[in-house]
């Protein structure tokens, strides 16, 4: 009885003195998935390798304010804002569905799948997480904020990703997504009908609840040379149930579409300050 309360005693303590994620990999079965590759279904703007665990409906809310252009009279941007709505729920442990919607011109609707393809193992059997993302947009108002009025057949638009990520401490994960982009609607006379890229991003954990995150998406084809490939940095707080994200951004979209294809920051380069966002990312999971 003795040694069973020592053992207790001994377990609460390394608990407390050790970080939690140390502790659950420590104790965890050889040759099983590893686990939170990333805390989030995104890494900051962009899809993380994660996904929506069996029967959690995920309630996402994301919120960007104006450029830092806007000046003083506009609080460098805080009083503007887009907001994008999102639900998705998963139907297996490697299957889940969403729907979103946001503000952006058009107010563009979009239906996503994710779906596990591989994930990686505790003794690295399988070094890699793999994962398919795809989905679809509608602009659902074509005449709100735009000055030209759209046939049914160029509102549409799609993103495909394969997401490939190695969680390679407690510490650090990192992925990277090769990314093709379709959409009838194009600017300018240079941009294609299809356009390829790779988004990759990060995630390094600064403290038990705290972790830094970054993504760059280029676009290498089908894009004109003024567009500028979208940045984002970002923090990860962990408050119990939910996820809050915040960081910068100098893109203006938040459907990755045209976030990715039509990202315009200035004139000298793509990290100019007076082009970038502030804005967060809210989710929550609910069990059903």
């Amino acid at each position: 009885m003795k040694t069973s309360l020592f053992l207790v005693a001994l377990c609460i303590a390394s608990v407390q003195a050790d970080d939690l994620d140390k502790v659950l990999e420590a104790a965890a079965p050889s040759n099983e998935p590893v686990q939170a590759t990333f805390k989030a279904g995104r890494v900051v703007q962009s899809q993380s390798v994660e996904t929506t665990q069996k029967g959690v409906l995920n309630v996402a809310i994301s919120h960007r304010f104006g450029q830092y252009s806007a000046g003083l009279e506009n609080a460098y941007g805080l009083d503007f804002g887009r907001i994008r709505l999102g639900l998705d729920y998963g139907f297996t442990e490697w299957l889940n569905l969403g729907i979103e919607r946001s503000t952006n011109q058009g107010k563009p609707a979009d239906l996503w799948v994710k779906a596990r393809i591989l994930r990686q193992t505790t003794t690295d059997n399988i070094p890699l997480s793999i994962t398919w993302f795809s989905s679809g947009y509608l602009m659902t108002a074509p005449d709100d904020g735009l000055d030209y009025s759209l046939t049914m057949e160029r509102r549409f638009s799609s993103v495909n990703q394969v997401i490939l990520a190695r969680k390679f401490s407690t510490n650090l994960s990192l992925q990277v997504s090769p990314t093709l982009v379709t959409r009838q609607l194009r600017p300018y006379n240079d941009d294609g009908e299809v356009s390829l890229g790779v988004v990759a991003g990060g995630r390094y954990k600064v403290a038990q609840r705290i972790a830094i995150t970054g993504e760059v998406s280029p676009m290498f084809y089908g894009t004109d040379k003024t567009w500028d490939p979208a940045l984002a940095l970002g923090v990860d707080i962990e408050t119990g149930g939910h996820v809050f994200q915040l960081y910068v951004s100098n893109s203006t979209f938040l459907s990755e579409d045209r976030m990715y294809t039509q990202t315009k920051t200035g004139t000298r380069t793509a990290l100019d300050y007076n082009f970038l966002a502030l804005g967060f990312n809210i989710t929550r999971g609910y069990s059903l």
